[in-house]
């Protein structure tokens, strides 16, 4: 079963915010030399980075990390959800509707979510 689909059918937030916390480990620590040369987001509870940028056939890839596991879980989806898409198929993208899809943006604070917005906010800017 794959993460998105474990993460709809779980029967409790605890049960979804493990699979989260999962889905975080998945993502690798940058070397402090990489992660510098990131964007740093403000307005997000943890610390938190990200690159994004335009591949040669104008999809996106999206690369980010966060000091706070749940928020690299989080990041995890965003990013799986979003990399190889279109421009013009992400201008369409809404970051809280994917989550309440998921069962988990009602859960989540306005902090983690402002640090998320902003990266959905950047990869919109991407190619204007």
């Amino acid at each position: 079963m794959e993460l998105l689909e474990k993460i709809q059918q779980a029967t409790s937030w605890e049960d979804r915010y493990r699979h989260i916390i999962q889905a975080g480990k998945l993502i690798q620590k940058p070397s402090d030399e990489i992660i510098n040369q990131w964007t740093e987001i403000h307005g997000c509870e943890a610390k938190l980075w990200c690159k994004i940028s335009l591949n040669s056939d104008r999809t996106l890839q999206v690369a980010a990390y966060s000091e706070a596991r749940i928020v690299n879980g989080l990041l995890y989806l965003l990013i799986n959800e979003v990399n190889g898409k279109s421009i013009d198929e992400l201008k369409q993208f809404d970051l809280t509707a994917f989550f309440t899809q998921l069962g988990i943006a009602q859960r989540l604070s306005s902090t983690r979510l402002n640090g998320l917005k902003q990266i959905e906010q950047q990869i919109k800017k991407v190619g204007e």
